[in-house]
């Protein structure tokens, strides 16, 4: 049998996120008769311990996330003063050469800087393959020092972004794309630079860890709730395409006909997101929901957390470039209700294995939370459907299997 051969996995994520998670998963999961991993991460990111408890070799480099397109033109707009700054973004060409100024001016140093340390460990690991493990615009120091090294690169995209000119032709030197759903797929193909070959391959659960025995009412009890509560939860992070102020406004419609309502808020704010959270909790108040809802904050328990609910609701108000925490809820046995944007619709079928919902309709929102409520029996026949859909469609098997077949396809 040949030998193993080396793939190197890159995540610049500078924290937890569903990124890094997801390549937890693939890597605990691949077949180490064919494929060697080795794994590059931000020294920042706590992950860093779990892939080595994997007996996975594990390097690191410092430094915060190189950023994504959009906020190219920060540096040069905050300029204090400038005169010409004004006068250029007064018009739209103006406006393009600040954000490629910014760009150039903050952005890429960044890159070549990350480039520099992350070639250094390719030059030395000798991979047969780079996978980096998000989109071209967070992973440009690596697509550059994956393509100054000739070394075969592909791109996991796992969200709806967007490519500027340098990312599109940094795009050019890579072998292909995975992209976690087929509306990831579709977006990348409308955004120019190299758009193929593509796959598309859904992230994957680990049955056995959603399977852990959890006593619900104990969760409930630690969370502040009754067994006969009606517990309707939100999780994300709390940024606000995620919707969760839509979520409080379809609760609030709710509470004169299910007076044992509860909602569960759950996720962290980010480093910025002081602003959004403290705007969520003074709508729970404008509201009248102070004695409805919960703030957990971020859990690393959501497994547990989702078996103390009756309903979990995806509130995003932005295309769902996957949704993770669709097939954890649908895994865990709550009935889910869903966006219909985005990679929703592909992985939840409305009134067959959920709900689905218009993004930012707080009233739809809030009948179809009804709806679920109202009818035990058909809730549970959904939850049933759910788990089926995940056992055929969203395991970890299934996830690693779709990786090989993809490297098998570029490095025969």
């Amino acid at each position: 049998m040949a030998s193993a051969q080396r793939v190197l996995y890159v995540d610049l994520a500078p924290a937890v996120g569903g990124s890094v998670i997801s390549l937890y998963y693939l890597v605990k999961g691949l077949d180490r008769r064919r494929y060697e991993p080795h794994v590059l991460l931000r020294a920042s990111n706590p992950y860093v311990a779990r892939f080595r408890a994997l007996d996975v070799p594990v390097v690191t480099i410092p430094g915060g996330a190189s950023g994504p397109a959009y906020q190219d033109g920060r540096a040069v707009a905050s300029v204090r003063g400038s005169r010409l700054v004004h006068r250029l973004k007064s018009s739209m060409l103006g406006e393009r050469v600040v954000h490629l100024a910014g760009f150039y001016a903050r952005q890429v140093p960044r890159v070549l800087r990350d480039a520099r340390a992350i070639g250094q460990h390719m030059a030395a690991i000798r991979p047969a393959l780079v996978h980096l493990n998000d989109t071209v615009g967070v992973s440009r120091a690596g697509v550059l020092a994956a393509r100054r090294l000739r070394l075969p690169a592909i791109c996991h995209l796992r969200a709806l972004d967007e490519r500027n000119h340098f990312d599109r032709w940094l795009s050019r030197s890579l072998a292909g794309y995975v992209c976690i759903s087929h509306a990831v797929d579709a977006h990348q193909r409308t955004l120019g630079g190299r758009v193929e070959p593509s796959w598309v391959v859904y992230n994957g659960l680990d049955l056995a860890d959603m399977d852990q025995p959890v006593d619900a009412a104990e969760v409930r009890a630690e969370l502040g709730l009754g067994r006969d509560d009606e517990v309707v939860g939100c999780v994300g992070r709390l940024v606000e395409w995620k919707g969760q102020r839509v979520f409080l406004e379809a609760l609030a419609r709710l509470t004169t006909d299910h007076p044992r309502l509860r909602g569960l808020i759950v996720g962290g704010a980010e480093a910025n997101g002081a602003a959004y959270a403290q705007e969520l909790a003074e709508l729970t108040h404008t509201l009248g929901l102070d004695e409805v809802i919960r703030f957990t904050g971020f859990r690393k328990d959501v497994p547990r957390v989702l078996r103390a609910m009756d309903v979990m609701v995806h509130a995003s108000s932005s295309p769902e470039p996957f949704g993770r925490v669709l097939i954890e809820g649908m895994a865990a046995g709550v009935l889910v209700i869903g966006t219909d944007a985005g990679a929703v619709p592909e992985i939840i079928e409305d009134g067959a294995t959920g709900l689905l919902v218009p993004p930012g309709d707080a009233a739809a929102m809030a009948g179809a939370i009804a709806r679920a409520l109202g009818d035990p029996e058909q809730r549970q026949r959904w939850v049933r459907a759910a788990r089926q859909v995940v056992e055929q469609r969203f395991t970890m098997q299934a996830y690693v299997s779709g990786i090989e077949r993809v490297y098998k396809d570029i490095l025969r």
